[in-house]
């Protein structure tokens, strides 16, 4: 019995009523994705030994496309988790069968067949991580120029081999396509994204059926197949896992491309269509899908787990990237993937794991093992081996369990951003709170300026604010002293101009909270003014903040003295420890009798932001901090604040944030956006993005706009524009700082209009090995950062930039921008594209040519 389109779009309308109504869920039948992914590794693994190596016990093992997506899958585990067996194994599924010379030990170009190219998608990541033995570039040239020279449809689109000639399968698409792209990105080949949009769009109008919303298996030009339909030359029904194919190879290779590529909107068209279909047919009951997948529950057929882990990775993927809104295919996914874990997962009693009821194979023309003619009918289909651990479908299990970790760390879907055409779509997202108008002066509850401690008053003015559903929470022109402030939603606390707020500097005045310190989740002290899981709060007046904070209180705990370890140094490095360990972090207390200093202001999980007009002087720490908040503006705020680490807007793992007309003089970084640092800012997984800066300047500090060096959950979509950064004492305009511990991709950051004063090191630095460099298994990546109308009227250099093999740096471009006054040599090191489009670097001492050629001997007269 099929089921319905509208019995279907009726039960996912319900299915995201309930999602978007309790919080995601964490774990399924025990463990969260990723453990099962990491438990399906190690399984199969044992299960598997060496016998997939080249001279291990199966002598019968070959270069194919099931081993090599295993071990893509183990690659990527091994990026995520950090854990190197996974990588080892991994590679040796591909790199084992490759001979000194490079050649590829069971592997023959002449019979052109496309499932031999997916083992060169093991190579090129590999190779993007470093490992460039000249062997394996060899071995990737090989596979370029099988994919060179195959046979194609007079469209230009791949036979699927040569013995299928004219035939276009969807099985192909997944084959080759994220190969090239991911090739063209590495080797700089663009012409390459031009062949890959075209396979996977030809694909999609011979594939294509609109009635079901679904693609056939396999088209022939010629209509010369058995199975080949005589009008349209497609094959005669929809077989799941030819489906998932071609998913999984559009949003694999949408990772290559970029994001200004003219079929970029095409191919996620294709996607979105994809992706409908897939929903359309999920089983409503299992969340799983049939072998044939528009057949339901008739005779025969059977829910099937290769199918399923792929569109549950693809789905999963597609929202993680941005390709897909999320609120539409969040509870296919979710369905899909519990479905998964109860009905195809088996425990053995020695807890290793088998995914079940996987199709061993199908495909079209000649005979299959049973000498069955492989025609492409629904009785084809459904006879063809049904078994255990098939690695078409673990490889996927794997891959779908990485991305559903992502997908459950974040509540909102990504906004795909290519430059500044969608700086508006992204300034529309954030809109300031508004508060009713009533006034809750702190002098109604019990205070008056110049008291010793008004803490008592202004707590009991914010909860009545609070309970009266919202206003503003109002300080007097005058003198006031305070401890830790706690703001409730629907609250703004205003500093009235004249008024200056005290933070007293004794350490119990700030009670142990949830905080996270230097990118680390922690018990500790509380920030001076703290939020909760609030919304709609703000801080605003033409007041001052100040912290008070000076050498003999706070700021004597990270004072540095030659020779001596600073006082703050145990706890940093006892809490930096518990991170890598994954203790709870309920059990990494501090705070009284330790010494990490409290951040000014921190709104933790909170909504709807605004901070205006008050200017903040002597902050123990880092002075605006949001942490995994959303809808943020920050206006007209003015910084002083130079004691150690006092960066002056630091967005953490937050999004839709709005920085504008303020003023930074800082001790550290002006504004430095964060996401978490090392094993814990994985483990929380979520990046900031959508920023917008503007209208700003940036005097002290070690950079004005900087990315890092907490990063490991990665930063995308930075706006910046019309912002003057210029001091003697300010190190960098753009600064990207990383490296192999952090991890993390660091991507889409547009810079415009920008006056550089003087700066002590270069205008752009993008630094790859920061602290520990590449001494790290977690590939930091920049790209796709782009500089236009860029002026600086004195620095060393215009660019500081530094990677190391394995690491990207890649699509930097710089346009119409002027470096005056260079003093030192321009650095650039293991980077990837940068282009320059009139730019001028301009020495402080021209130095004079030199002629290779000498003037002529004057003639004498």
């Amino acid at each position: 019995m099929k089921l319905s389109t509208v019995a279907s779009a009726f039960f996912f309308a319900a299915a995201a009523l309930c999602t978007c109504a309790a919080d995601l869920p964490q774990k399924f039948k025990g463990a969260t994705p990723l453990e099962w992914s990491e438990r399906m590794a190690q399984s199969e693994m044992a299960r598997r030994g060496d016998t997939m190596f080249h001279g291990g016990a199966n002598p019968r093992a070959r270069w194919d496309y099931t081993t090599s997506l295993f071990g893509l899958s183990l690659l990527k585990l091994a990026e995520r988790t950090g854990d190197k067996s996974f990588a080892d194994y991994g590679a040796k599924t591909t790199e084992s069968f490759i001979a000194d010379d490079g050649s590829i030990r069971t592997y023959k170009m002449e019979d052109y067949n496309i499932d031999m190219i997916p083992p060169g998608k093991v190579l090129l990541l590999r190779w993007e991580q470093g490992v460039r033995d000249a062997k394996f570039k060899t071995a990737i040239e090989t596979l370029r120029t099988q994919m060179q020279k195959h046979p194609r449809t007079s469209e230009g689109g791949y036979w699927h081999k040569l013995r299928y000639p004219h035939q276009m399968w969807l099985d192909g698409l997944f084959m080759a396509s994220p190969f090239l792209a991911h090739y063209g990105k590495i080797f700089e080949e663009p012409a390459m994204f031009d062949d890959v949009a075209n396979q996977i769009l030809l694909m999609d109008k011979h594939g294509f059926d609109a009635k079901t919303g679904l693609h056939y298996h396999a088209w022939d030009e010629k209509r010369a197949q058995p199975w080949a339909n005589q009008e349209t030359g497609q094959s005669p029904n929809f077989w799941s896992r030819a489906i998932g194919w071609y998913a999984m190879a559009l949003v694999d290779s949408l990772d290559f491309f970029s994001p200004t590529h003219p079929e970029v909107d095409h191919i996620n068209e294709v996607l979105r269509r994809t992706a409908d279909g897939i929903v359309r047919w999920q089983d409503p009951s299992t969340g799983l899908w049939w072998q044939v997948t528009d057949q339901g529950n008739r005779a025969g057929n059977y829910l099937e787990a290769t199918s399923s882990s792929m569109f549950v990775y693809a789905l999963a993927k597609g929202i993680n990237r941005g390709y897909l809104p999320r609120e539409k295919y969040l509870p296919a996914v979710l369905q899909g993937y519990e479905g998964i874990i109860r009905d195809f997962i088996r425990t053995d009693a020695n807890g290793q794991v088998s995914l079940t009821r996987c199709c061993e194979v199908a495909g079209l023309g000649y005979t299959n093992s049973a000498g069955r003619a492989r025609d492409g009918s629904f009785e084809y289909y459904v006879t063809e081996p049904i078994i255990d651990n098939d690695l078409k479908g673990v490889g996927p299990f794997i891959l779908a369990g990485i991305e559903m970790q992502q997908l459950l760390s974040t509540t909102t879907a990504p906004l795909t951003v290519r430059g500044w055409a969608d700086y508006e779509r992204v300034l529309a997202r954030i809109k300031a709170p508004t508060f009713p108008a009533k006034d809750f002066p702190i002098t109604d509850f019990g205070t008056q300026a110049g008291a010793p401690d008004s803490s008592a008053a202004i707590t009991q003015a914010i909860a009545a604010a609070n309970a009266a559903g919202g206003g503003r929470v109002v300080i007097p022109a005058g003198e006031w002293f305070t401890g830790a402030i706690h703001l409730k939603s629907n609250v703004n606390l205003h500093v009235s101009k004249g008024a200056t707020l005290k933070f007293l500097t004794d350490p119990a005045k700030y009670p142990v909270v949830f905080s996270r310190w230097e990118g680390v989740e922690v018990m500790n002290y509380s920030p001076l003014i703290y939020a909760w899981k609030q919304e709609n709060i703000a801080i605003t007046g033409e007041g001052t903040l100040d912290g008070q904070a000076d050498w003999d209180n706070w700021w004597a705990w990270n004072k540095k003295i030659p020779g001596q370890a600073t006082i703050q140094k145990p706890d940093r490095d006892a809490l930096f420890e518990m991170g890598e360990r994954g203790v709870p972090v309920e059990q990494r207390m501090f705070g009284p009798g330790h010494f990490l200093r409290p951040n000014f202001i921190q709104p933790y999980r909170c909504k709807n932001i605004l901070i205006e007009g008050v200017t903040i002087v002597r902050s123990p720490m880092w002075e605006i901090h949001p942490v995994l908040s959303e809808n943020i503006t920050v206006r007209g705020v003015k910084i002083y604040s130079h004691g150690p680490n006092n960066d002056g807007c630091d967005p953490e793992s937050s999004r839709d944030i709005l920085i504008e007309d303020c003023v930074f003089d800082t001790g550290d970084d002006c504004i430095a956006i964060k996401s978490g640092r090392n094993n814990d800012g994985r483990r929380v997984n979520v990046p900031s993005e959508n920023i917008i800066i503007r209208n700003s300047v940036m005097k002290d500090g070690h950079g004005g706009v900087v990315l890092g060096s907490e990063i490991s959950g990665g930063v995308r979509n930075v706006f910046i524009e019309n912002c003057e950064m210029d001091s003697p004492n300010l190190d960098r305009a753009l600064r990207f700082k990383n490296n192999a511990v952090r991890g993390g991709v660091l991507e889409n950051v547009f810079m415009r209009n920008v006056r550089v004063g003087q700066v002590a090191e270069a205008v752009l630095t993008i630094d790859l090995l920061y602290e520990e460099g590449a001494k790290g298994d977690f590939k930091p990546v920049v790209r796709n950062v782009q500089m236009e109308n860029i002026t600086s009227s004195a620095s060393p250099r215009g660019l500081y930039i530094r990677g190391f093999p394995g690491a990207v740096i890649e699509n930097i471009r710089i346009s119409n921008s002027t470096f005056n006054n260079l003093t030192a040599t321009e650095v650039v090191e293991h980077a990837g594209s940068i282009t320059l489009t009139n730019v001028t670097f301009s020495p402080k001492t021209m130095p004079k040519g030199i002629n290779s050629v000498p003037p002529p001997v004057p003639v004498a007269q």
